[in-house]
């Protein structure tokens, strides 16, 4: 191994480690160090989408298995995710809520409402509209597969998708500002194989688990099987550049909360693009 690449290693290891102190509840010695690797190097995020799903998909198969309802599997899902990332995204998308529907065009009301710590009527709004989306969309799969089989991509590319919104963001003045600076189109790249890897290869090692535990799933040839990476990766990225643009064209800027609700956002429309899939048979 040379230098460059032990370097390159570090780094990467840094910034998991990094991404796994902020984004989850998991506590880890890190310092700037860590967050500094963290910034450069974004595109690793979905790695912790995927521990995130792998954590509620063990969850889920347990309830699975004890035969409870896809109804209350899918309440779980969302919970779980929520919990392990300590509701850090989901308050993100309650700061979001309230600078988005603020009736003014200053754009400094926007940001101040963004800021603020009190709970609005978007932040609730849109709070609920988003999670009973995400809810009905899991629902939606069960009728398809089981709950715990859409956890792990579900995760993997609601992480891509912020990692888009970075690309496309302009960085403002916050925590955030060097992570979406250092971030652009090779990282997003970058991120995209990424997720796709990880979706594919949790798939290969699932698949059997599900079928030795006696899960529902679907039948995915490999046809099926690209389209159900290609087109939920795909809405990931859009909602990703359009939660990006709507934040740079209201607020000038993509900070934090913009990111933790991207975060939010996308994972409905990505189960979303799965149902289309499953449901058109491509």
């Amino acid at each position: 191994m040379t230098d460059g690449d032990q370097v390159r290693k570090v780094g990467a290891l840094d910034a998991l480690k990094g991404m796994l102190s902020f984004f989850t509840i998991v506590r880890l010695n890190v310092g700037e160090r860590e967050f500094g690797a963290m910034e450069r190097s974004f595109w690793l995020a979905p790695v912790i989408g995927l521990l995130n799903g792998l954590v509620a998909f063990l969850a889920l198969v347990l309830l699975d298995v004890c035969d409870v309802p896809a109804m209350v599997q899918a309440a779980v899902a969302i919970a779980v995710v929520c919990a392990f990332s300590k509701f850090l995204h989901f308050d993100g998308l309650a700061d979001f809520g309230d600078g988005m529907v603020v009736s003014s065009e200053r754009r400094e009301d926007h940001v101040r409402a963004l800021k603020d710590s009190l709970i609005g009527a978007g932040a609730l709004g849109t709070a609920v509209t988003v999670t009973l989306l995400t809810f009905a969309c899991y629902a939606g799969l069960a009728s398809f597969a089981a709950v715990p089989l859409a956890v792990v991509p579900a995760e993997v590319l609601a992480k891509n998708s912020m990692v888009a919104a970075a690309a496309f963001g302009e960085p403002g003045d916050g925590m955030a500002s060097r992570q979406v600076s250092c971030t652009g189109a090779k990282s997003l790249i970058l991120s995209a194989v990424l997720s796709a890897v990880l979706i594919a290869t949790t798939w290969l090692l699932v698949g059997p688990v599900a079928g030795w535990l006696g899960l529902h799933h679907p039948d995915i040839g490999p046809g099926l099987a690209v389209w159900m990476v290609a087109l939920p990766l795909l809405a990931s990225v859009l909602v990703g550049r359009a939660m990006a643009r709507a934040a740079n064209r209201t607020f000038g800027f993509v900070n934090g909360d913009v990111l933790g609700a991207t975060n939010e956002v996308s994972r409905p429309f990505v189960l979303l693009a799965a149902l289309i899939v499953l449901g058109l048979g491509l």
